[in-house]
């Protein structure tokens, strides 16, 4: 029986599954055949250059970095930091396609508003920061200490400053968007919303419904606020982003999703993934047949 040919899509995929895995070589060569059926977007040709340097090949991930620059990558603060690519420092090139990485940004960060754009991604780094920690401090103190009831009163008290800061700035600027301030600022007043108070979440929700709808701002986004604001009225969630305690067992469970066998094509008109594999970082498993609408 002969086989069927994968599509450009298909070998991608295989890619990154590959590269998840561990599989560099594999997840290289995933990524070399898909290119040869189609040309690579940025994000592809990153990952590329990603799986090719951790096999120890610098010339292709050399090639694939600077194709995704030359595609536009910008996101200049990570390709330093991104330790699959700490091969690459020591070459010739490495200043170069850095440089070049830079000058996307300078290019799309040029109308953006510069102040507070650097004053939410301040407000991004005290909001994630700790939260980055927590699972770190419960493996260090256990999960009901005093030293991680004094962590939690930390990270409240830098959220109550945060929201303060961000109020003003809603209150002044809007929701501001990507256009305006770019991604990450974006993405960090948000993340203030999400963990303020309720009353403060469905004061600003019709905001970021208003900059959904002129794609400044992202539908994932406005799925996980309507999740917890719904949750925390009693009500069945839309999207299955929210996680909860069995009050029975203690273990991780789903909150109540308003039709369940929907919730998947749901979720992808938001951009977000299955819900089998969100919650799989819970060790949850999802036993709800899914369908679509007809």
């Amino acid at each position: 029986m002969l086989g069927t040919a994968q599509t450009f899509e298909e070998k991608i995929t295989e890619g990154d599954k590959l590269y998840n895995e561990g599989k560099f070589e594999g997840s290289a060569q995933a990524f070399d055949a898909a290119f040869k059926i189609n040309e690579g977007d940025r994000m592809s040709y990153y990952n590329a250059a990603c799986s090719w340097a951790l096999t120890g090949d610098t010339i292709n991930s050399m090639k694939y970095l600077n194709l995704a620059a030359d595609k536009g990558w910008s996101n200049v603060k990570h390709v330093k930091a991104d330790k699959d690519l700490s091969i690459l420092h020591s070459l010739r090139g490495w200043n170069d396609v850095v440089a070049k990485v830079q000058a996307n940004l300078d290019l799309v960060e040029k109308d953006l508003n510069k102040p507070l754009k650097d004053q939410l991604e301040k407000i991004y780094v005290r909001d994630q920061t700790l939260r980055q920690l927590y699972r770190q401090a419960e493996e260090l103190f256990g999960p009901d200490s005093d030293e991680m009831n004094y962590f939690w009163e930390v990270v409240a008290d830098q959220d109550a400053k945060n929201e303060a800061e961000v109020i003003e700035i809603i209150e002044e600027y809007g929701w501001v968007g990507r256009n305006e301030v770019g991604g990450q600022a974006n993405l960090a007043l948000w993340l203030v919303i999400q963990h303020a108070p309720i009353e403060i979440q469905e004061k600003y929700l019709p905001l970021l419904v208003e900059s959904v709808s002129k794609n400044e701002s992202s539908g994932n986004h406005l799925a996980l606020l309507e999740d917890r604001i719904n949750m925390r009225n009693g009500k069945p969630q839309i999207y299955g982003s929210q996680i909860v305690s069995d009050p029975e067992t203690g273990a991780d469970m789903v909150y109540q999703v308003f039709e369940p066998e929907f919730v998947n094509a749901r979720r992808a008109s938001v951009g977000l993934g299955p819900i089998e594999e969100y919650i799989s970082r819970w060790n949850i498993e999802w036993t709800v047949p899914q369908k679509k609408r007809e």
